[in-house]
């Protein structure tokens, strides 16, 4: 098909100097990840990761400005996983809140537990990405209080759930399961202890919430 655009701007978008051909971005995270475990978190630089992937750093700059974007983009693509799970739970509240409430919190806290506790560099990003509250983490925990607000809402709709507010209830909720979501108290605790200290949260949030019969 013959293209529209003026013969010159054609030739200058085909003349940009340097500009990959493909988005290269998952590959570049990919790398990353893999130099971060064979040389070390601290120590692997942008000059690395470009090596490795046997382009320029010019042209890797084009796609992340420095070594904290890349870090950032790491842990946002961790985190959307662990997001899709809340959200995965969330979603069959209108058949069963009280069901989708033990789903979520149950969930949420074993991928946690599974991916960012699968390696030490992962471990290593998600310390300094929580303790420096880096916009990625503070998206993600809004994810999580309103995969815990569509539950609350579905659980009122259908009458299962008392009245109130939604908004309020699904911040209680996120402050009462910092105790088994958050990765420092995660790591802080043993699996079964986990488990055990999930199942009595869900005991008493459901007491909380659910509307008693009359």
């Amino acid at each position: 098909m013959k293209s529209n655009a003026p013969v010159s701007e054609v030739a200058s978008e085909a003349r940009r100097p340097g500009r990959p051909s493909v988005d290269r971005r998952e590959e570049i995270l990919d790398t990353a990840e893999r130099l971060y475990d064979r040389l070390g978190f601290e120590k692997t630089t942008m000059t690395d990761i470009a090596r490795d992937l046997g382009m320029s750093p010019a042209n890797l700059y084009r796609s992340f400005a420095n070594r904290r974007e890349i870090d950032e983009a790491i842990t946002l693509r961790k985190l959307a996983v662990i997001e899709d799970v809340a959200w995965s739970a969330a979603r069959t509240a209108p058949r069963d809140a009280e069901k989708a409430l033990e789903s979520l919190v149950l969930e949420v806290m074993r991928a946690t537990q599974r991916i960012l506790f699968s390696g030490d560099i992962l471990h290593r990003l998600c310390v300094v990405a929580t303790a420096e509250r880096w916009p990625t983490v503070d998206a993600f925990v809004d994810q999580l209080r309103g995969a815990l607000r569509h539950v609350v809402i579905e659980g009122q709709r259908a009458g299962r759930f008392a009245p109130g507010d939604a908004d309020l209830l699904a911040d209680a909720m996120l402050c009462a399961l910092t105790s088994v979501w958050h990765p420092f108290m995660i790591e802080a605790n043993r699996p079964g202890d986990l488990e055990r200290d999930a199942a009595g949260l869900i005991m008493l949030i459901r007491r909380a919430v659910i509307k008693n019969k009359e």
